[in-house]
């Protein structure tokens, strides 16, 4: 079964959908979030995937009509910097100091080399 690159993000998208929801209700009844400094950092993490989610799934929308893979490995570097950038800060909110401190510059670099990567792919596209 050959399925276009665009369906796995858009599947990828709805997953992250899924977990930001969940994670969402664990912040707020089950992970004893200890004081606003940890509040503060679960809610970015929150924010940026929720936000890059819905990033993703747009990026799907585009790569259906424009059928370009690049624009699907744009929204592969979200998904990448989204677990590694909100997922290291859920997992030191939630207590876990064992954890490397440059995952989350790392996931970040990925976030700023996918928006980067967008910004070339779609000047490209417009200018001829």
């Amino acid at each position: 079964m050959n399925v276009q690159p665009w369906r796995w993000l858009a599947a990828m998208a709805a997953v992250y959908g899924l977990l930001v929801v969940l994670l969402a209700a664990l912040g707020a009844h089950v992970v004893p979030l200890r004081d606003a400094a940890v509040v503060r950092m679960w809610n970015t993490a929150l924010e940026m995937h929720l936000f890059h989610t819905m990033a993703m799934l747009g990026l799907a929308a585009i790569a259906v009509t424009l059928s370009s893979r690049a624009i699907v490995y744009s929204g592969l570097l979200f998904a990448a910097g989204t677990v590694l950038f909100s997922g290291s800060l859920y997992l030191r909110a939630a207590g876990a100091d064992w954890f490397p401190d440059y995952l989350a510059p790392a996931g970040g670099m990925l976030l700023i080399a996918a928006w980067l990567w967008l910004v070339i792919i779609f000047f490209r596209k417009s200018s001829g």
